[in-house]
C-alpha cells in the first residue's frame, strides 16, 4: 500500500499550507496578532508552560536522553508510516478489532457518522481529540444531526463558543 493509497498528506514546506484548509497560515497569523487580547493570553500561557516544563523536566536527570529518543521513534515511525500502519491493520484486526481507512478528512468524518448512525443515536461523548478538529468532526456532525458532547472543560468552551481550539495542550486560550 503507497502513502497515496494510505490518504498521507503531501508535504508541504514550512511557512505554506492552511489551517483547516481555510486560510493560508502567513494570513492568518498576521491578521490573529493583531488582537491584543489573544497576544496577552498567549503570553500569559506560553510563560506558565515553559515555568511548568522547566520544573518538570529538571526533576528528571536524563531528560535530554528521553527526549532524543522520543524524536528518534518519532523519526522512524515517520520514516515507515505506511509499513508500520498494516503492521498495526494486522494485529489490531486478528485481536478482533477493525480498522477503517480515510483519505481525507471528509471520508473520515463520513467513517465516523456512519458507525454513529449504525448505533441509531444523535448524541454521542467525543473525548478530546485535535484530529477531529483538524477534520471539522463536530461540525460535520451538527450537519447531520448528531450533537457530540466535549468531555473536556477547554474543548467544550471552544464548541461552545463555536471556535476552534488555539493551542494543542491549552485549546480555550
Amino acid at each position: 500500500m503507497t502513502a497515496i493509497q494510505l490518504g498521507m498528506p503531501k508535504v508541504v514546506h514550512y511557512g505554506e499550507g492552511n489551517i483547516f484548509e481555510e486560510t493560508p497560515f502567513p494570513k492568518y497569523a498576521k491578521e490573529e496578532l493583531k488582537n491584543e487580547q489573544l497576544r496577552a493570553n498567549l503570553r500569559f500561557v506560553t510563560h506558565a508552560i515553559r515555568n511548568k516544563r522547566a520544573r518538570v523536566t529538571a526533576e528528571v536527570p536524563d531528560w535530554q536522553d528521553l527526549r532524543n529518543t522520543g524524536e528518534s521513534v518519532k523519526n522512524y515511525v515517520l520514516a515507515n508510516l505506511p509499513e508500520l500502519l498494516e503492521q498495526f491493520e494486522r494485529n489490531f484486526t486478528a485481536a478482533g478489532g477493525h480498522v477503517h481507512w480515510a483519505r481525507n478528512a471528509t471520508e473520515a468524518n463520513q467513517i465516523a457518522l456512519d458507525l454513529i448512525r449504525e448505533q441509531g443515536v444523535d448524541e454521542i461523548i467525543k473525548i478530546k481529540s485535535m484530529a477531529t478538529a483538524e477534520t471539522g468532526l463536530n461540525e460535520f456532525l451538527e450537519e447531520n444531526g448528531i450533537n457530540a458532547i466535549e468531555t473536556d472543560l477547554a474543548e467544550e468552551i471552544v464548541q461552545l463558543g463555536h471556535d476552534r481550539p488555539s493551542h494543542i495542550l491549552v485549546p480555550a486560550i
